[in-house]
């Protein structure tokens, strides 16, 4: 039963790493910049749910009108796509700015948007430096009276599921999609058969904005408790596992979600004191696939000819 539990709690967590992995995946696969800033801007888009609800009283206007299920549906999407625009921003202001210069300018800018917004939050934010209570916006109760399987835990693999399905509908059957595929693959290239890259750009930024803002709701929801500079770890993590499954692969990013969320999970469950080392295993286990596997999981091997 231990086993079982725990392996639910790993499956849990490696959804809420997958979805900021899949973020940085997409930012590097178009642009070849690692967006440091993701896992600040997926906190924000919790604190943004929790200002809707809390502050804003959105929630309890929406439930008097809709059922309860549209209603949180609703404010998710509300606080998903304030977190794209904000991508957005990020990128006019952090990103574009540093086009065709050196790769480490966006590097560092995107490192110090995270810390710039982070403060922000904590300065304005109400009481922002304090842990805030997220809303229970996800049922509680259990399915069949089986207490390892609370609808909440249920929600968020399914909402994990169906979002990197409609990624994949929309990577691989649309337009706009394969437009991304090829700038990913070939900017060049893509620019020359018509392409507008500026565009792809936008639109990707908006998209993985989005995705990060779900995956904020899902991380808040999961230790019920928000605080402003949760970003700079969960961010991380998620660059961790986007390396792990190999960086510009959005599926590999949900193989190195899961990878690192079992490892942290099973050392805290199984090892003695193993709290205390879960990070440093999870961040072992990075190191070393950098050094004997540096393509990661999925990832293929770049060959240059000179």
């Amino acid at each position: 039963m231990l086993v079982v539990s725990q392996l639910m709690n790993a499956i849990m967590l490696g959804c809420t790493y997958a979805l900021v992995a899949i973020g940085f995946s997409l930012f590097f696969g178009v642009m070849d910049v690692v967006v440091f800033c993701a896992g600040d801007v997926a906190i924000f888009a919790a604190f943004a749910i929790t200002a809707l609800v809390s502050i804003a009283g959105l929630y309890a206007t929406l439930n008097g009108i809709l059922p309860s299920f549209v209603s949180v549906i609703l404010i998710i999407i509300a606080g998903a796509s304030i977190t794209g625009l904000l991508m957005l921003l990020m990128y006019r202001t952090v990103i574009k700015p540093f086009e065709g210069k050196s790769s480490l300018m966006p590097l560092l800018s995107t490192i110090a948007a995270g810390v710039a917004l982070r403060e922000l939050i904590g300065i304005f934010y109400p009481q922002g430096r304090n842990p805030q209570t997220f809303p229970q916006l996800l049922p509680a109760g259990t399915l069949a009276n089986f207490a390892l399987f609370s609808w909440r835990n249920i929600i968020i693999i399914l909402a994990t599921v169906v979002l990197v399905a409609l990624l994949y509908l929309f990577v691989n059957k649309t337009k706009t999609g394969l437009s991304i595929q090829a700038v990913s693959q070939n900017k060049e290239a893509a620019i020359m058969i018509g392409i507008n890259w500026q565009q792809i750009v936008l639109i990707t930024f908006l998209v993985g904005g989005f995705i990060l803002g779900i995956g904020g709701f899902l991380v808040a929801s999961y230790y019920d408790v928000v605080r402003f500079d949760m970003g700079a770890m969960y961010g991380l993590k998620g660059f961790c596992a986007a390396v792990v499954g190999g960086l510009g692969n959005v599926y590999g990013a949900i193989v190195g979600g899961m990878l690192i969320a079992f490892v942290e999970v099973f050392v805290s469950a199984f090892i003695p004191g193993g709290t205390a080392y879960a990070n440093v295993v999870a961040f072992l286990m990075v190191v070393v696939f950098i050094l004997f596997k540096p393509e990661g999981v999925i990832g293929e091997k770049s060959v240059e000819k000179v």
